[in-house]
């Protein structure tokens, strides 16, 4: 019987040791700041907060924990300095899983495994946005030395703003500046009519309203119980179809002394009000660049280039409609409301946010040729086999080629001889090649070929 015991034990003992497997978690923190230490919390610990805090041992950004795991399926998401910040998650992707209110980070373990890198936020590693092919389409650099009235509305008025704020909203000078290149807009803990509190808030309404692009804002906020800093956009039909119908998108809120800057989406799916969105952590104590590429499919959320959230319309009922049309910037400093609640003794005032500057950026367009326009430079046949040839219009006497691969290494050069060169591909790899051409004019050509 003791031998029996023995060996049902042992076989326990082995069989747990055999399903524990080594799981090594890695987020990239990298251009994230307001944080000590992030951790790793789900079921398989319980949610416990800080029992698997991660390391960056090797200082690159990305930060790993080693957890042994039995194999099954968990749920799990990434927050900082024991549940003082946690990722918000968004139900429509592929790596979550709701359940209630609850939207978590999905896993199933059935052997050691080092996860892919992800990033805080998102299913993915992360990205940074694109930084090229965007011009600047309009701004706000706040040099002079008062509201530029022909771009901003500053609005007036208490009664709420329908989130139970308290200010009443003014453009007076201790509440609304310009100076030395940035705007301040400062809630100040005094009475105006049955108001204890006052602010600012300005609009661009009528006055500059856009549809898609990059938005930019260079923002230091202000920090304190019920204090509710906000960069936003609302559609330009809101008069018309009042709010939710108009849309939102708020590209930084920030509440009371939380460590995280919030990216949301309001709108309204045919039933009732719908939001998403998501946060990350931040030093609220530092500038930051908060930001939105916004178009006709989705809308990412970045602070200081580093995306955190994006929002897709196909995921999500009526929003399409919603976000195909203009909208105007509002910038404000709201006191109490739904969201912070009350301001208490520990709240400091005046609080100020400062604004840097205000950007819109648009994707570059360029010339499309006539269809019955012969072009400049062709290449034929492409995909090309052996050969290639290069029709080129311009030519000159002189006229110079590069081939270069898709690293940048040179492959083939020499000078045309004609308006119709061709050029002996046989021994090129297969890949995607470049084409360039410059004239004794240093007019500069670029073409693209596949073999």
């Amino acid at each position: 019987m003791l031998r029996s015991c023995l060996v049902l034990l042992c076989f326990l003992f082995t069989t747990s040791i055999v399903n524990a497997y080594s799981v090594t978690f890695r987020l990239n923190l990298n251009g994230i700041s307001g944080f000590e230490t992030p951790e790793v919390n789900g079921t398989f610990n319980n949610w416990c907060g800080n029992c698997n805090a991660m390391t960056d041992t090797d200082n690159d950004g990305i930060w790993e924990a080693t957890i042994n795991m039995n194999a099954g399926t968990y749920e799990y998401k990434f927050s900082f300095d024991s549940w003082t910040g946690q990722e918000n998650l968004s139900a429509s992707t592929s790596c979550t899983v709701s359940s209630g209110n609850f939207t978590n980070r999905k896993l199933t373990i059935q052997s050691d495994s080092i996860l892919d890198v992800v990033c805080w936020g998102l299913c993915s590693n992360c990205i940074a946005p694109n930084q090229s092919n965007w011009t600047l389409s309009w701004s706000d650099e706040f040099d002079g030395t008062s509201l530029n009235t022909s771009i901003w509305t500053p609005e007036i008025g208490a009664g709420g703003w329908g989130n139970n704020e308290l200010q009443y909203y003014t453009a007076n000078p201790q509440n609304l500046t310009v100076s030395n290149g940035s705007l301040k807009i400062t809630a100040l803990e005094e009475t105006t009519g049955s108001s204890s509190y006052t602010s600012s808030r300005i609009i661009t309404r009528d006055l500059y309203e856009f549809q898609h692009g990059k938005i930019e804002s260079r923002i230091k906020i202000p920090v304190g119980q019920g204090i509710w800093p906000a960069f936003w956009m609302l559609g330009a039909n809101f008069d018309q179809v009042g709010w939710p119908q108009c849309g939102e998108i708020d590209v930084m809120e920030h509440v009371n002394n939380e460590s995280l800057t919030n990216g949301t989406v309001h709108w309204y799916n045919n039933v009732s009000h719908a939001y998403e969105g998501s946060s990350v952590p931040i030093d609220e104590s530092e500038f930051h660049v908060y930001g939105a590429i916004w178009n006709e499919t989705h809308i990412q959320f970045y602070v200081d280039d580093f995306i955190y959230y994006q929002f897709d319309y196909a995921a999500y009922t009526n929003s399409t409609p919603i976000f195909q049309k203009p909208f105007f910037f509002l910038l404000n400093v709201a006191v109490g409301g739904n969201w912070p609640g009350n301001p208490d003794a520990s709240t400091v005032f005046p609080a100020t946010m400062e604004v840097d500057y205000v950007r819109v950026y648009q994707l570059e367009t360029v010339d499309v040729p006539e269809i019955n326009e012969t072009p400049v430079l062709s290449v034929y046949p492409n995909p090309v086999k052996d050969v290639v040839t290069i029709s080129f219009k311009n030519f000159q006497a002189n006229s110079q080629y590069s081939v270069y691969n898709a690293i940048g290494l040179l492959i083939a050069s020499g000078t045309l001889t004609s308006q119709w060169n061709v050029l002996d591909t046989k021994n090129w790899p297969h890949g995607v090649y470049f084409l360039h051409i410059r004239n004794e004019t240093e007019e500069f050509y670029v073409g693209r070929l596949v073999k």
